[in-house]
């Protein structure tokens, strides 16, 4: 098997490649056009409300993809520089929970299309993890893997 190396800016960041955390794209605030479209996870459907049409914020994303599927999501903001201003993502961090593909918003939102997928089904065994490292501040860690 091939040894994998990648970095990331927080020790966040790091947990959730390893344990193959799913993310939606940046989503800029508020994050429009999602009225009406779908996100299915574990066969529960949510479907998405913003009846002003101004747009949802993420963490009223997550608060509705909750209401459905309770601790699916939170808000992730790896603290990466983002120009203009900064940005989140949504992160459905349940375990073993299956995002189908035929979402009407997984496109919009970065989601899987092409085939549905299982959070954490790719996550990396503590076996094949070879050495974390990082530069002493908390700013920066490396994993090397199989």
């Amino acid at each position: 098997m091939a040894i994998k190396s990648k970095q990331f800016n927080s020790h966040q960041e790091l947990t959730d490649y390893l344990n193959d955390i799913v993310l939606t794209k940046n989503l800029s605030m508020p994050f429009r056009n999602l009225d009406g479209l779908t996100v299915i996870l574990d066969s529960n459907t949510v479907t998405f409300a913003d009846a002003s049409g101004e747009g949802l914020s993420p963490a009223a994303i997550v608060t509705q993809i909750n209401a459905v599927v309770a601790g699916a999501a939170v808000l992730r903001n790896y603290g990466h520089a983002q120009s203009p201003g900064p940005q989140v993502q949504v992160a459905l961090v349940k375990p073993t929970m299956v995002i189908d593909k035929d979402g009407t918003a997984n496109a919009l939102l970065g989601l899987p299309t092409a085939a549905d997928k299982t959070v954490g089904s790719a996550a990396v065994a503590k076996a094949n993890i070879i050495d974390i490292t990082s530069d002493g501040q908390g700013s920066r860690y490396t994993v090397w893997h199989e």
